[in-house]
């Protein structure tokens, strides 16, 4: 591939090779758009809170749309790369399928990432609505359940990751997490420090990932009334 460079991708920073030509659509943007993306589109513009509580980031080189991603405002195949990374969890199940439909419809290609189920049953947000697992190179989405999957540890897990961060935030967590006096601080900064780092180098275990080229496949699992949905 000639004129290409390498970015850094989604939370798990997975090494990515974008030829300098493609036009690339990063969908659900939010405060961490792709450095590539030459579109971003992002249904929340006002409203934070699927963001963690962090304001949207629109950088004056790019372009920012307002739209649905179960409803992209944009031609078949229009875009050589669609990035969507952290969003898929939190879409309703109403709109699941659709949103997955269109991703496949507007790009040649693409990546997307999600925790992995086991990273939702250790800190789990009650925004995500969905355990997202890859098998065969099909995206599965069964619903998650309400609260931490986990009980108190999964509440101590998320409370201890998040130690005095935004994500804590208006969420049913542990007092301590919202920051302690010194010098316990700096043992629990210490502590977060340490499963940051041991969150990334297991990045396997994580995260889901799927780069796709030409179409890819999903199914949804886990309706109330009990069927299988399948799509894709």
């Amino acid at each position: 591939m000639s004129g290409a460079q390498v970015y850094p991708t989604g939370n798990s920073h997975t090494p990515l090779t974008f030829a300098d030509d493609w036009l690339v659509l990063d969908v659900g943007s939010g405060h961490k758009p792709h450095p590539r993306a030459d579109v971003l589109a992002d249904r929340y513009i006002q409203d934070d809170t699927e963001r963690s509580g962090q304001l949207i980031v629109a950088p004056i080189d790019k372009l920012l749309v307002q739209a649905d991603g179960a409803a992209l405002p944009f031609a078949r195949k229009t875009f050589d790369f669609v990035i969507c990374s952290h969003v898929l969890e939190h879409v309703p199940p109403e709109s699941l399928a659709a949103f997955c439909r269109e991703l496949d419809r507007v790009a040649k290609a693409g990546y997307i990432e999600t925790p992995s189920k086991w990273a939702e049953w250790l800190r789990h947000a009650p925004n995500h609505r969905w355990f997202v697992s890859l098998s065969k190179g099909v995206l599965t989405f069964v619903p998650t359940p309400s609260g931490y999957p986990l009980g108190w540890f999964g509440k101590l897990f998320f409370s201890l990751y998040f130690y005095g961060t935004i994500q804590v935030q208006g969420r049913d967590v542990f007092a301590f997490s919202q920051g302690v006096r010194k010098p316990w601080h700096y043992l629990f900064a210490l502590l977060r420090l340490g499963l940051v780092k041991l969150w990334l180098s297991a990045h396997s275990l994580t995260y889901t990932r799927l780069h796709w080229r030409d179409h890819f496949e999903y199914q949804i699992r886990g309706f109330q009334d009990g069927s299988e949905h399948a799509e894709g």
